[in-house]
């Protein structure tokens, strides 16, 4: 009597991600995305109320 050879299901070793654990990824990336430009608008309003002395642009030929 031949015994078939046991054949086991490979489990994938990938970790899959549920769709609300990719709706809470992406929400907080667009949160840190936000974060960070109003920072740099912060940043900006800062240093150009600091900043008195008169724009000069030249164009370089």
């Amino acid at each position: 009597m031949k015994t078939l050879p046991s054949r086991r299901r490979v489990t994938p070793r990938t970790h899959r991600v549920d769709l609300l654990q990719q709706s809470r990824c992406s929400l907080a990336l667009i949160m840190l995305m936000g974060l960070a430009t109003l920072s740099v608008l912060a940043t900006t309003q800062t240093l150009s109320a600091r900043d008195t002395s008169p724009i000069h642009l030249y164009s370089i030929r």
